[in-house]
């Protein structure tokens, strides 16, 4: 095998490699926001963006092949650190749990008596909001609380805080 052929290997390698580490790199996070984060646009992009970047540096960089592959690995870590520092920024303000010790609060200061439910399945915590190509996330979640003996519902946004009364879902026992 030729050493050419063997960087070619190497670089084919290196790029499955990023990809794998690329995907743990944006999942990490997402269990504590119940698995609700916009992985899938960050780690998509920041592929195509890597892939396009080794054809170009490959179709058009005049050099020896380990200059090319040089040339990938360094682009490809600085595209990885800027997509990773972006997603990592934009993480929402609010994890369920904070979310649910907010609305109590709020609910407390009015000198209300305040009991929450907290569903078992994930699927009773969350409702779908409005989707934009790499936003944070499109998920809201819903707060189930029994104030002053009447159950109350609260559709909260984990990005910003924000949170409404919400009437029509209740949580049943």
């Amino acid at each position: 095998m030729t050493s050419e052929k063997k960087i070619g290997m190497v670089t084919i390698g290196y790029l499955l490699a990023i990809a794998v580490l690329g995907r743990i790199l944006f999942i990490i996070p997402n269990k504590r926001y119940l698995n609700i984060l916009n992985i899938e646009d960050f780690y998509v992009t920041s592929c195509l963006v890597i892939f396009v970047c080794a054809l170009l540096i490959y179709l058009f960089v005049k050099g020896s092949p380990i200059k090319k592959l040089l040339s990938l690995i360094v682009v490809s870590i600085i595209i990885f650190v800027g997509f990773a520092a972006y997603f990592y920024a934009s993480l929402p303000a609010y994890t369920y749990e904070a979310a649910v010790r907010k609305v109590e609060t709020f609910e407390t200061q009015s000198g209300k008596s305040v009991e929450v439910q907290i569903p078992e399945n994930r699927e009773d915590k969350l409702g779908v909001g409005n989707s934009s190509y790499l936003k944070m996330t499109h998920y809201l979640y819903y707060i189930y609380l029994n104030v002053d003996g009447k159950p109350v519902s609260y559709r909260f946004n984990p990005l910003d805080g924000q949170f409404e009364m919400q009437t029509e879902r209740r949580l049943i026992n």
